[in-house]
């Protein structure tokens, strides 16, 4: 009897593994995908998120969990996923204490006036995981909004202390703010140059008359007027912004229109914050890190490119006497410790400190003609700097670029260029050539 049972035992056991077997084989194929961060740090295209979330999603059928599952919501947040909304929601409600889904749901009203609802979603996810830093940059702008100084002083110096922002970024933000002439006002783009300039010029007092301003949050119904609040020339009041944002937006919906990169509303104001930046005697710069639009074209080509920033303004400093200045600052107080670090030289392409970067290698190359005539003994101090802290860094496309740019500017005139371009194999007569 005991035997039989054994038997039965037995019998059933392998048919147990044979049930599991096949699942349990086909589970082990699947390989945890790369945590998503967020694209302050690392940047993808639109396919490779598209990529990353089905094989999270994937991940998340065969070993369900949350971290699983905020990670598939991270992903398919980038990618633009027609479902996210839908798919944020339930998994929610299934991991309703869960840090990374409760950012991702504050994210999804990003910059929405008075968003109670949204700064709690954020306040509940540091509070649940105080290691969690990537609530705190909309927690910024959602102390900025309700005008909480304190909280927004607050806010800045825990993005500071937590080291979230890499040292390149931080010393790329402080050159390009001691660039610039005094009492300047900066448009910046995106997270990279504008959260470590407010670190810089609010707490640290880097270049406290700066004024920055954001085109993206310029798209928003209330930081304009704060703007306003805060120092900046009177560029518009709030019933005429009340007004253009709704013509404008019945404009796009009569025409069919799609928003520009810079938002339905921030290039506008930007021409109108120039205009009464002129009137006031502010001189304006446009980041180089700003991605210039059909409207912001004219206005940055019929500047003067000064490196890591365009004056969009009548200047009031002649150009040699600015060139001088910019470049001399340039070779002699901009910081480089991060771009000579061990995680930069390391860093994949895809890193956004080193896509950032690479704006040096446009900028040092820009005025090389001009400073030919102005400031000519600054080029030779340009190419040792540009040499020794960016060119490793870029791609092979960006350093062959800029390369060329060297080699078709200077290289008969400074006798070091002229030998680095032999030893590159590019002709100083035509340097789209190479020997």
């Amino acid at each position: 009897m005991m035997r039989k049972n054994l038997a039965a035992v037995g019998t059933a056991l392998v048919m147990l593994l044979g049930v599991l077997a096949p699942k349990d084989s086909a589970a082990r194929e699947i390989v945890r995908p790369e945590e998503i961060r967020s694209k302050r740090q690392v940047v993808y295209d639109d396919a490779t998120y598209a990529k990353l979330a089905t094989l999270w999603k994937d991940y998340y059928d065969a070993f369900p969990s949350e971290y699983a599952y905020a990670n598939w919501m991270y992903a398919a947040r980038y990618a633009g996923d027609g479902n996210y909304s839908q798919l944020l929601a339930a998994g929610l409600e299934k991991y309703p204490a869960n840090p990374t889904l409760l950012y991702l749901k504050a994210c999804e009203r990003l910059g929405a006036h008075d968003d109670t609802a949204g700064r709690e979603y954020l306040e509940r996810a540091v509070a649940i995981e105080p290691g969690f830093v990537d609530p705190w940059f909309p927690l910024v702008t959602h102390y900025m909004d309700s005008r909480d100084a304190e909280r927004l002083d607050l806010a800045l110096r825990r993005l500071l202390e937590s080291g979230i922002i890499a040292d390149e970024v931080m010393d790329y933000n402080y050159n390009l703010l001691i660039s610039l002439e005094e009492n300047a006002i900066l448009i910046t783009n995106g997270d990279n140059d504008t959260y470590p300039g407010w670190i810089l010029t609010r707490l640290l007092h880097v270049r406290p008359d700066v004024s920055i301003v954001n085109r993206s949050l310029l798209n928003t119904s209330w930081y304009p007027m704060r703007m306003i609040e805060q120092g900046l020339p009177r560029f518009i009041d709030e019933k005429e912004l009340d007004n253009l944002r709704s013509a404008i937006l019945e404009r796009m919906k009569n025409k069919k229109m799609q928003p520009s990169p810079g938002g339905p509303f921030g290039d506008t104001l930007i021409l109108r914050i120039i205009a009464s930046a002129e009137r006031a005697g502010r001189p304006v710069f446009v980041s180089r890190t700003v991605h210039a639009t059909d409207r912001l074209k004219e206005v940055v080509a019929n500047g003067r490119d000064l490196g890591l920033a365009t004056l969009v303004t009548v200047p009031r400093i002649p150009y040699g006497e600015q060139l001088q200045t910019v470049y001399g600052r340039w070779i002699g107080a901009f910081r480089t410790g991060g771009l000579d670090g061990w995680r930069l030289r390391h860093a994949p392409e895809t890193d956004a400190g080193r896509m950032l970067v690479s704006n040096y290698a446009g900028a040092a190359v820009a005025n090389l003609m001009p400073l030919k005539e102005h400031a000519p003994s600054l080029r030779s101090g340009l190419f040792h700097w540009y040499v020794e802290h960016v060119e490793k860094l870029l791609t092979d496309e960006r350093r062959g670029e800029t390369a060329r740019a060297w080699c078709g500017s200077c290289c008969s005139e400074i006798e070091e260029v002229e030998a680095w371009c032999r030893e590159q194999g590019i002709s100083c007569r035509n340097p789209s050539i190479h020997r």
